[in-house]
């Protein structure tokens, strides 16, 4: 009825098949079909229903799937997400679906994401209840925040390695590109802004806040960000924000360019991949006051982190892993990115207290804000945060409340990358829990973890000699 009434006369099932990633920016897969048949009389007969609402039969063979179907064996089903919110474009109702095969196997991005962050959450339900909190279950938040280069379509038609390599292989470098510093967040071209104005705005008619736009370092790269919201969704989110990216800068006379690495000698794009932990009730146990007030056990948050601290140590092939692709690798440790070897970021006060706390030593963490003097009578002194900014570590802990995956390519699916993310603090999880339940204090059992793992934490210039 809703659909009807806005003009909707076809749906999708609208899944990310397993070609989605690393082949073209914001591919999705899709079938659309009207919601009526003709009667015998030659008038439209509509007809949608619960079942073909909640699931949906296709060739599950024609995608890359490491031969979990072929030809002759080609079943697959789509299946409604209820993580993800259904969206309306033009005549087309949207239902976003994870999509699985006859046998089970997951074919696209989306089914390892939600099965890991499924396993994730009872493993972490179980650890906080050890702890006595009660909590119906954790999930992962993100914020994406997308870079991309905006170019001329013309020249962008004369560039057939630009067109077919996503990135140019052969030329000279601009005899001007960012050597001035005077393209980050300066004034936005005038044909670019009414580009991103168009894209917000569509945007925004689905449901999709974009609150943020700006040029980036490079000439003719811009940014945009979303509000923080869970991860299934996000993705969803971001995959059609690309491809009304592409869309509506033609439309423009423009060509986008997601691709990480697409010229020489100037900065490459990334899509950063602002990461937390929340329970189902809204409490975000990266937030030091917010589980001491929401939670009243402070505890939590250091076992948390040293927990996550473990599972970035174990496990950092695996995220590195995640964000490779070759354009991906043009641009990692390039003095533009992150280096391509993981490590987290902290920050002195977090270092100090977890510090303190492997060690058995009593210790708060309380960060406290400081004041900064502006030196002249027109401007007062106004607060800071107590963490510094590092942006050349692919995983920092940010504004007292979440990590930032710094290391994500622009072009990506960001499935992976949190369906890792989910997997190895499952795992650590599960272990913590395990040694709890084995007679284990959980204080102990986070600081045996922090003492074996306190090698990844470098707050250090990720740039400079001291990096190791």
């Amino acid at each position: 009825a809703w659909g009807r009434a806005n003009g909707a006369t076809v749906y999708t099932h609208w899944f990310q098949p397993l070609g989605a990633n690393g082949v073209r920016p914001g591919l999705t897969g899709q079938v659309h079909n009207h919601m009526f048949t003709f009667g015998a009389d030659g008038k439209p007969v509509y007809k949608f229903d619960g079942e073909m609402l909640l699931k949906g039969e296709t060739d599950g063979s024609s995608y890359p799937n490491g031969g979990l179907r072929v030809t002759h064996t080609a079943g697959a089903f789509t299946v409604l997400d209820p993580n993800s919110p259904i969206f309306m474009r033009d005549d087309t109702i949207f239902i976003p679906t994870a999509f699985v095969g006859f046998n089970g196997h997951s074919l696209d991005e989306k089914m390892p994401l939600l099965r890991a962050e499924s396993r994730m959450s009872a493993e972490a339900v179980r650890l906080l209840g050890l702890m006595g909190v009660s909590t119906k279950g954790v999930q992962q938040n993100i914020g994406l925040e997308q870079e991309f280069f905006l170019v001329p379509r013309d020249a962008y038609a004369r560039r057939p390695d630009l067109q077919l390599a996503g990135r140019t292989v052969l030329g000279r470098h601009s005899p001007r590109g960012q050597e001035m510093c005077d393209h980050y967040m300066a004034a936005i071209n005038p044909v670019a802004l009414a580009c991103l104005r168009e894209v917000q705005e569509a945007c925004f008619q689905i449901g999709i806040p974009i609150k943020t736009r700006h040029r980036e370092v490079a000439p003719g790269q811009y940014e945009m960000a979303p509000y923080f919201g869970h991860a299934p969704g996000q993705i969803d989110q971001n995959l059609l924000v690309m491809q009304m990216c592409e869309e509506i800068a033609a439309k423009h006379g423009l060509a986008c360019l997601f691709q990480e690495k697409p010229f020489a000698g100037i900065n490459g794009s990334g899509k950063h991949n602002n990461w937390s932990l929340s329970t189902k009730e809204g409490v975000n146990l990266l937030n030091a006051r917010h589980v001491t007030q929401k939670l009243g056990n402070p505890g939590v948050f250091a076992v948390m982190l040293a927990a996550i601290v473990r599972a970035v140590d174990r496990h950092g092939d695996l995220l590195r892993a995640a964000v490779a692709s070759p354009g991906n690798d043009f641009r990692l440790g390039a003095m533009e990115a992150p280096p391509a070897i993981i490590s987290a970021y902290l920050g002195e006060a977090l270092t100090t207290f977890l510090d303190a706390y492997r060690k058995g030593e009593k210790a708060d963490y309380a960060p406290q804000k400081t004041v900064l003097q502006t030196g002249c009578d027109s401007i007062d002194a106004f607060e800071i945060p107590a963490e510094d900014r590092n942006r050349t570590s692919p995983f920092p802990y940010t504004a007292g409340m979440r990590f930032e995956f710094r290391a994500v390519g622009s072009a990506q699916n960001v499935s992976m990358v949190n369906t890792v993310l989910a997997t190895i603090c499952a795992e650590s999880f599960k272990e913590f829990a395990d040694k709890v339940e084995g007679g284990t204090d959980a204080a102990s059992v986070a600081r045996e973890a922090l003492n074996t793992h306190w090698r990844v934490v470098f707050n250090g210039n990720g740039y400079g000699a001291q990096w190791p």
